[in-house]
């Protein structure tokens, strides 16, 4: 296969020269050195399901005295356009199913509050996955849904 890329005339005009392949060797050395933690949408991709599951534990204890049906659900992420844009990851949802007001007044209050929060309506629910959300944001949810609720 190499020996045929290298008969072919567009070879040299479309391989890599040496300041993609620097381009390409810095970006994997920040992979490896775990720097790309500080950028916030790959410390998002790279959380574990198991660290998911554990955030949605502790937001749903701390939800429990609310007149509302929540549980911790099984979601599919998608990564996103650009350079993935069929990929999907597992990830982990916490599900709310208010008993009053209706679940579109419900998103609607969340989505007003601030900082707004912004999940998705599906199988009855609505749903937050916490792959979108940061371990530092959490609180901040706990106190939106209380809020959404108390109106």
């Amino acid at each position: 296969m190499i020996a045929a890329l290298k008969r072919e005339p567009l070879f040299r005009a479309l391989r890599c020269d040496k300041l993609c392949l620097a381009a390409l060797q810095a970006t994997v050395d920040l992979h490896f050195d775990q720097a790309t933690a500080g950028i916030p949408t790959l410390a998002l991709l790279r959380v574990s399901e198991s660290e998911l599951r554990r955030r949605a534990t502790a937001i749903c204890s701390r939800l429990q005295e609310l007149p509302l049906k929540i549980a911790i659900g099984c979601g599919k992420a998608k990564v996103g356009g650009g350079t993935l844009p069929k990929s999907n990851l597992s990830s982990v949802t916490i599900d709310i199913t208010p008993k009053n007001p209706s679940l579109a007044d419900f998103a609607a209050t969340l989505r007003a509050s601030s900082p707004p929060v912004i999940g998705y309506i599906a199988n009855g629910r609505f749903k937050l996955d916490l792959r979108t959300i940061l371990p530092r944001q959490d609180a901040l949810v706990v106190e939106a849904i209380r809020a959404a609720y108390a109106k």
